[in-house]
C-alpha cells in the first residue's frame, strides 16, 4: 500500500507519532472505563447487598489504578505534545480534553465517596 511507498524519516516520524496517537487513546479511554467502574462502586455505597469490606477493598484498587492511569495518559500526551509554546495537534488537544473531563469526573466521585462513606459510619455508630 502507500506505507511502503512513503520512506524516509518523515513517514518514520508521522509512524511514531500516530502509534504514540493511538496508545493515547486508548490510555485516555481506559482510564473513561476505569472511572466508570468507580462510579459504579459508589453509587453502592450504602446498598445492604454490598459487603463494606469488600466495597472498601475494590475501591481502593479502583482508586489506586484510576490514578495509575491517569498520570500514565498525562505523561504520554504531555511526551507527544511537543515545547510549550507549539502549536499543539488537534488530536492531542482533543484528547488533554477528554482526560481533563474524566479527571474532573473521577474527582467528583471520590469526593462523592468520602461524604458517602462517612454518612455511612455517622449512621452506623448512631444506631450501636
Amino acid at each position: 500500500g502507500r506505507d511502503s511507498e512513503r520512506r524516509g524519516s518523515g513517514s518514520d516520524s508521522a509512524y511514531q507519532t500516530q502509534r504514540a496517537l493511538d496508545d493515547c487513546k486508548m490510555l485516555v479511554q481506559d482510564f473513561n472505563t476505569q472511572v466508570a467502574l468507580y462510579r459504579e462502586l459508589v453509587i453502592s455505597i450504602g446498598d445492604v447487598s454490598v459487603t463494606c469490606p469488600s466495597l472498601h477493598a475494590g475501591l481502593h484498587k479502583t482508586r489506586t489504578r484510576g490514578c495509575e492511569m491517569a498520570c500514565q495518559a498525562h505523561q504520554k500526551l504531555a511526551a507527544i505534545s511537543g515545547p510549550e509554546d507549539g502549536e499543539i495537534h488537534p488530536e492531542i488537544c482533543r484528547l488533554y480534553i477528554q482526560l481533563q473531563c474524566c479527571l474532573e469526573m473521577y474527582t467528583t466521585e471520590m469526593l462523592k465517596s468520602i461524604c458517602l462513606l462517612g454518612s455511612l459510619q455517622f449512621h452506623r455508630k448512631g444506631t450501636e
